[in-house]
C-alpha cells in the first residue's frame, strides 16, 4: 500500500496539516468531504508529494484554491464554537 498525504489545512477532529497514512484512509477521507468536497484533492500518494506541494504554493493554482476554501471554512467554523 502506498503513504499517502493530506497536503491541507488541519480540520479540528478529523485530520491535521501534512498528516501522513500508511493505509487508504476512506473514513478519514469521507469525514473530510463531508467538512468540504473539496478535501478528496489534498489527500496525495506520496509518490506525487513533491509535485502537488509545487502546485500548492503557487498562488492561483487549483491546490493553493481548494487549501485556502478550506482553510476560511474551518476558520469560520471555528469562530462559531466561540
Amino acid at each position: 500500500m502506498k503513504q499517502i498525504m493530506y497536503l491541507g489545512p488541519g480540520i479540528k477532529g478529523i485530520v491535521r496539516r501534512n498528516q501522513i497514512f500508511t493505509y487508504w484512509p476512506e473514513t478519514v477521507i469521507g469525514q473530510a468531504c463531508a467538512f468540504s468536497p473539496l478535501a478528496k484533492y489534498l489527500f496525495v500518494p506520496m509518490d506525487n508529494i513533491v509535485q502537488c506541494k509545487k502546485e500548492l504554493r503557487k498562488q492561483g493554482s487549483f491546490l493553493n484554491l481548494v487549501y485556502q476554501k478550506i482553510e476560511k471554512q474551518e476558520a469560520e467554523k471555528e469562530n462559531d464554537r466561540l
